[in-house]
């Protein structure tokens, strides 16, 4: 077995550096050992180490790259052995292999990469910055991914808040914009975090005043809006009230006489008609 290692876990470059390095040494699959976040590197072997031994001219299709990026960033173990088995079938003739949804790896790796997007989106959604006592123009906001979505995501936060200097905390990454660089390290707690601050009354305000209890559908807000993340977003406080008035809300809309739309001239064209 020959073992290759992958740090950080999630990282392209770093999974695409040990497995071109398996491949030109002709390494199939199954002799592979794969490990993340871990002390090694692809161990040395006379076919390894041989240079007229080693393979050239692997090329994947575009996508490939980006597809593989996606997958990286599963939480499952074994991942990176199922990438490089994709890329080992791929640079060996079967060309069209992702267009094969019912292949069975290709299925794996395709849910594991819409798992990854469907975090991704949960992120962009419900990120909620608090501001850090005592500072001007600080925020923190902290949030608890189920794979390791953070610095796929963070360049959006980077772009959507360029103008203010904050930092996303997670159990196992964080990272923060200090107005012209983008940083990543380790990860934090929640206590590291602020637990209120003055605008999650302004949350609570908004979404109190755009809910809609005659759209209610409490099966799909959970879905949307799984309760997992409830505990980080100031307004889901506010839910139980909402839910349980909306009934008595409905009917109180559906009671109350219709008016016709008033309809409002400009000062400026009614003047002109004057």
């Amino acid at each position: 077995m020959f073992r290759a290692t992958v740090t950080p876990a999630w990282d392209l470059d770093a999974w695409r550096a040990q497995a071109r390095h398996a491949w030109q040494a002709g390494l199939p699959p199954d002799v592979v050992e794969w490990q993340a976040d871990a002390q090694g590197e692809l161990l040395a072997s006379a076919a390894v180490t041989d240079q007229s031994a080693r393979r050239q001219g692997l090329s994947v299709p575009a996508d490939f790259m980006a597809f593989a990026a996606s997958v990286l960033c599963h939480r499952d173990p074994g991942r990176h052995a199922l990438l490089y088995r994709l890329l080992w079938r791929i640079g060996n003739g079967e060309r069209a292999l992702l267009d094969r949804a019912t292949d069975a790896d290709v299925h794996r790796a395709m849910r594991w990469a819409q798992a990854v997007r469907r975090d991704t989106h949960k992120m962009k959604a419900f990120v909620r910055f608090r501001q850090v006592e005592g500072e001007d123009n600080a925020y923190i906001a902290w949030f608890e991914p189920d794979h390791y979505i953070v610095d796929r995501v963070a360049p959006f936060f980077m772009r959507r808040f360029a103008g203010m200097r904050w930092a996303i905390l997670t159990p196992y990454r964080s990272v923060q914009w200090d107005g012209e660089h983008l940083w990543a390290g380790e990860g934090a707690q929640r206590s590291d975090a602020p637990a209120d601050d003055a605008e999650d009354a302004l949350w609570r305000t908004y979404y109190a005043n755009i809910f809609n209890p005659a759209r209610l559908n409490t099966r799909m807000m959970r879905q949307e809006m799984p309760q997992k993340y409830w505990k980080h977003l100031p307004e889901t406080h506010l839910l139980p009230d909402l839910v349980r008035e909306a009934g008595r809300r409905v009917r109180e809309m559906d009671e109350r006489e219709a008016q016709a739309p008033r309809r409002r001239i400009p000062e400026r064209l009614r003047k002109r008609e004057d």
